[in-house]
């Protein structure tokens, strides 16, 4: 039997390790599409209840090691997903027992040997007329998918550098935490001098600043030589904190030298000690590729905030998956996971879930998209007016308009207002407003009557989706964004100064709003403070120039 192609019914799909970090968040991607019909599975039957009932998918315990041959015999699936690693040592056993019966095979390892290895069951899969495919993740599918985009656009790569850094927060299975073990201090295969967690290196990746990386045994300097010819790919990862990152680096050094075979034993009590460190990390994650060659240099990077970070790598999986389901999957037969999702693919997932995702190319996150707003409000975006998608969508960086000013009821207020520029009162005065995107972040600077309040704002640290934080300075508030009948509010919800959050009772009172009149965007603005009262209203509209 093959796996069935142009179905009228749903494409039946299996995630085995569905109840994982990364399985759980490739079934949360699936869950509500219509094309396909979802089970989980696992070994533990409480997760698997807790996961299906919450995702209203089915749930299968299964133990895949003796399990599997049963459960695919009876042809209930068309697709299986294997997310249950390490994939370290693993052997193909799953991906054969897909081929005997006809089940298209995919799975989410960046394990080198492994992914790399996969072409030995090419034969088979052609046979069976199934696809086989390793590393749907983000080394190599979304690695090799950027890569392959700078060469359509016509570049000629030489070299290519790249490194994944998770933020602290990121969830740690016990399977990832063994397989980044199990490889540190070891020699990489065809990178003479390079040891798994060796070769420190600084990255700078916008949005996220600068965090160390070191030297991974990934599929992409392989792969890279055989698809695209790259001789010099430098493949990296890295922990968020210094002290995770330089401290497994020197815990490494035992294994480079010999005098231990493995660190997997410490499995358990670095598990632990990075747990009891997670407060001081942070839930905001990336990833960075540079490419160069013919002289030109181009680099492209991704953030995920607001703890979605985990869901990145399971976006390729969840993007080729749906191509299954619409029949726009040709290839049958074994291979690594390079060639077969583009880029926008890959990163449409992050948006089709209102994950709070961007990316792009460049040095400085100009170009990242999703746009904040979009990021922030996920489908509420949607239902903003007209005129309030164009000015968020960050595509046009200058407005202009008129506005009415109130200013402060009493003179200590107007002292305040001058001191942090709030606009002087006057009647149908004149407004400009630049936005200025970098990593993710935008930048307000209002000018008006002779004065220029600068603003950024952004998705907060450990902040509710559904928030913006707004940073004059050192004080910053965080506040939800509201939208209903097409009017967007900003609810004053918490206030720190200098990273330290204030009591209730020292928060300005601000009412913000913005709403579409005759096709313009129309804003309404009061800030005042207790006991001084109002500092400042100012209302009006703004159309693009």
């Amino acid at each position: 039997m093959t796996a069935k192609a142009g179905r009228s019914d749903r494409l039946r799909v299996l995630v085995l390790g569905g109840t994982g970090v990364f399985g759980s968040r490739l079934c949360r991607l699936l869950a509500n599409d219509p094309a396909i019909e979802l089970t989980t599975s696992a070994r533990n039957g409480a997760q698997v209840a807790a996961l299906s009932t919450e995702l209203s998918i089915a749930g299968l315990v299964v133990d895949w090691q003796g399990d599997l041959d049963r459960v695919l015999a009876d042809r209930r699936f068309d697709v299986l997903v294997h997310v249950a690693g390490p994939f370290q040592g693993q052997d193909y056993a799953v991906a054969e027992t897909c081929i005997r019966h006809g089940v298209h095979y995919l799975d989410l390892s960046d394990d080198r040997a492994f992914v790399c290895g996969i072409n030995r069951l090419d034969g088979a899969a052609k046979e069976a007329a199934v696809l086989v495919c390793s590393g749907a993740s983000t080394a190599p599918a979304l690695t090799g998918a950027v890569v392959e985009q700078a060469s359509q656009d016509g570049m000629k790569i030489e070299r290519v550098s790249f490194g994944i850094v998770p933020g602290n927060d990121a969830p740690r299975g016990r399977a990832l935490v063994e397989a980044i073990l199990s490889g540190a201090g070891k020699p990489i295969a065809d990178q003479p001098g390079r040891c798994v967690w060796g070769s420190l290196r600084l990255l700078a990746v916008p949005g996220l600043g600068r965090r160390w990386m070191a030297a991974c045994d990934l599929p992409e300097p392989t792969l890279f030589r055989q698809h695209f010819g790259v001789k010099d790919t430098y493949a990296g990862a890295g922990l968020e904190l210094s002290l995770l990152h330089l401290g497994l680096w020197l815990l490494a050094w035992p294994v480079r030298l010999g005098l231990v075979k493995t660190l997997v034993p410490m499995a358990t009590p670095l598990a632990w000690m990075a747990d009891r460190l997670r407060a001081f990390g942070t839930d905001r994650g990336g990833l960075r590729i540079d490419v160069a060659g013919g002289g030109e240099r181009r680099s492209w990077s991704l953030i995920a905030e607001g703890g979605d970070g985990p869901f990145v790598p399971a976006m390729p999986a969840a993007a080729l998956v749906r191509k299954l389901a619409r029949d726009e999957v040709s290839q049958r037969g074994a291979m690594p996971c390079v060639g077969l999702l583009s880029v926008a693919e890959i990163t449409g997932e992050a948006r089709q879930a209102n994950l709070r995702v961007a990316a792009g190319w460049g040095d400085d996150g100009a170009t990242f998209h999703p746009s904040l707003y979009r990021r922030v409000l996920g489908a509420a975006y949607g239902e903003m007016s007209a005129a309030g998608q164009r000015l968020h969508e960050g595509t046009v960086a200058q407005w202009t308009g008129r506005c009415t000013v109130d200013g402060a009821s009493n003179g200590l207020g107007r002292l305040l207002a001058a001191l942090f520029a709030l606009p002087p009162p006057g009647d149908d005065a004149p407004i400009e407003v630049e936005f200025v995107k970098r990593g993710g972040r935008e930048t307000w600077i209002r000018r008006v009557g002779g004065r220029t309040m600068r603003s950024r704002q952004h998705i907060g640290v450990r902040r509710p989706a559904g928030w913006v934080v707004e940073q004059f300075g050192p004080i910053a508030f965080d506040l939800a964004v509201l939208v209903k009948d097409a009017r967007l509010d900003l609810v004053m919800s918490g206030m720190r100064l200098a990273g330290v959050p204030m009591p209730r009772f020292c928060w300005p009172s601000i009412k913000a709003n913005e709403t579409e009149e005759e096709g313009r965007f129309r804003f309404d603005v009061e800030i005042g403070l207790p006991w001084i009262g109002r500092l400042v209203r100012y209302r009006g509209f703004l159309t693009s120039r």
